[in-house]
């Protein structure tokens, strides 16, 4: 159920601090590493924005290089992702998942965190076939 309370920036760093080991803590973004029992590992990214003048809350996690895998074949598979979708910023695959900060329910944080980390993950293990990022 839905606080009716709106999440603020200052919340998600709190959350964040209170509850991971963090690689960055930076105003406007922080980034931790998530660790699977397999000892594989993920750093996600999450960085507050502003995108048509509303707050917004952006979560993404580096799996891959350009030439690691077909563009074409990548984007027939995000099609098929759940929660998050990819991109190419520069030369790194990404999976992304962006949210109005406003309506980001602290309680879903860890689930969303949680979800970009594991399809990131997933992503990197069948393309590049080693724990890069």
């Amino acid at each position: 159920m839905r606080s009716e309370r709106m999440t603020t920036w200052g919340d998600v760093q709190k959350h964040m601090r209170s509850r991971f080991r963090l690689q960055d803590d930076e105003p406007d973004m922080m980034s931790m590493v998530w660790t699977y029992e397999d000892e594989r590992s993920q750093k996600i990214i999450v960085r507050k924005y502003m995108a048509a003048n509303r707050d917004m809350v952006e979560f993404k996690s580096a799996f891959a290089r350009k030439g690691d895998v077909d563009p074409l074949v990548l984007l027939e598979d995000n099609s098929k992702l759940p929660l998050a979708t990819v991109a190419l910023s520069g030369s790194v695959y990404l999976v992304i998942y962006n949210a109005l900060l406003d309506h980001l329910d602290i309680g879903d944080f860890d689930f969303i965190l949680s979800r970009v980390a594991a399809v990131a993950d997933a992503l990197e293990e069948k393309y590049v076939r080693r724990d890069e990022f």
